[in-house]
């Protein structure tokens, strides 16, 4: 039985890594997103982007422009026709931003941690069994199947996922496909991804902390 655990996990992180999906803790470091700068508006205006990667900012309007954070983060400084800005996101959060010529522009940077899961019918049981997450940590949610569909998926506060949480709504999981799930954890303690309220006997961890 280990080693067919074994197998589906280090399967799916192979097939998800072709994707350019990078598991829980681990930064793809290549993926660069576009952003452009056109008709006085970011497009698009919010993204949400793993951890490690590169923002590309062009604009492409006639007028000079800037994309400053909010925070403090990054100020690409004057931006004219053609130019363009990078940063690169090595840490998880939302990063909102402007123009500072033109501050009704605006737009937002989410950066998520990737976690990865496998959901298995035969063996009743969804890996890793269990993830922790952090309070506040935006999380994209990389699900796909070893056997069988999936129907129904919840992440609840109970077993049963009658109480579903992060504002998550039930999806499926097929096998051959990746169902991506976006929420940030806005409560400690511990929550479960299960099949249960379709006869799948199938519940895993997610214990968020502080």
């Amino acid at each position: 039985m280990r080693l067919v655990r074994v197998c589906l996990v280090g399967a799916v992180v192979v097939a998800l890594s072709g994707l350019g999906i990078a598991p829980l803790g681990q930064s793809s470091g290549t993926s660069v997103v576009d952003v452009n700068i056109q008709s006085s508006s970011f497009t698009p205006q919010n993204i949400t982007v793993a951890l490690g990667t590169t923002v590309r900012w062009t604009n492409r309007d006639s007028i000079a422009h800037t994309v400053t954070s909010t925070a403090g983060v990054f100020d690409s400084g004057t931006m004219n026709r053609g130019a363009t800005f990078t940063h690169t996101f090595n840490t998880p959060g939302e990063f909102p931003y402007i123009c500072a010529l033109h501050p009704s522009m605006t737009g937002r940077v989410t950066v998520a941690v990737g976690v990865a899961l496998i959901h298995s019918l035969k063996e009743n049981a969804i890996y890793p069994p269990t993830i922790e997450l952090k309070l506040g940590q935006p999380v994209q949610l990389f699900n796909t199947a070893a056997d069988g569909v999936h129907p129904g998926v919840a992440i609840s506060s109970d077993e049963e996922g009658r109480t579903p949480v992060f504002g998550v709504r039930p999806f499926n999981v097929e096998v051959g496909r990746v169902t991506t799930v976006e929420f940030t954890p806005d409560r400690v303690g511990t929550f479960f991804v299960t099949h249960r309220p379709h006869g799948h006997n199938i519940v895993g961890r997610i214990v968020v902390k502080n």
